[in-house]
């Protein structure tokens, strides 16, 4: 059975604590040698899940904890996003093309879960009238040291 070691970080609800869990997510990037890229990509998918958790889920509700959890092993970085929201009926992770004219009307709904799919390897979610986890997976396999 393969180690898998973890990193947690709860935050309350509240936007500004994002950039802890950004940092986190940088950090850790850093020490398991991904490209500077592949760091940008890391961090920006967490910030939009987490800015999603607080928002949608959580209804920047600051009592309420988002929990970030960075679980790594020999193959892969996995970062699970916890909300203690109501849950949600189904989260669409399609890579959709973004029309240009959408954007132009304001039309951003589903935005952040399109960019979140196109930065990571593997994502999908589970969701009960407890709360949502979104889980990202970045492999490591072929990342440039």
């Amino acid at each position: 059975m393969q180690r898998m070691e973890r990193v947690e970080v709860n935050i309350p609800s509240n936007p500004i604590f994002e950039r802890v869990v950004r940092a986190s997510a940088a950090e850790i990037g850093e020490t398991l040698g991904f490209s500077g890229d592949r760091i940008e990509d890391l961090k920006l998918a967490v910030s939009e899940a987490v800015n999603n958790a607080i928002e949608h889920g959580n209804k920047s509700e600051a009592h309420k904890l988002v929990e970030v959890v960075f679980a790594l092993d020999q193959e892969k970085l996995e970062v699970r996003i916890s909300d203690q929201g109501a849950g949600i009926e189904r989260l669409d992770f399609s890579r959709r093309i973004v029309e240009e004219q959408n954007l132009e009307e304001g039309m951003l709904r589903g935005f952040g879960t399109y960019l979140i799919s196109a930065l990571v390897d593997d994502c999908e979610v589970s969701s009960s009238q407890t709360g949502t986890v979104l889980t990202l997976r970045l492999y490591r396999k072929g990342q440039t040291q």
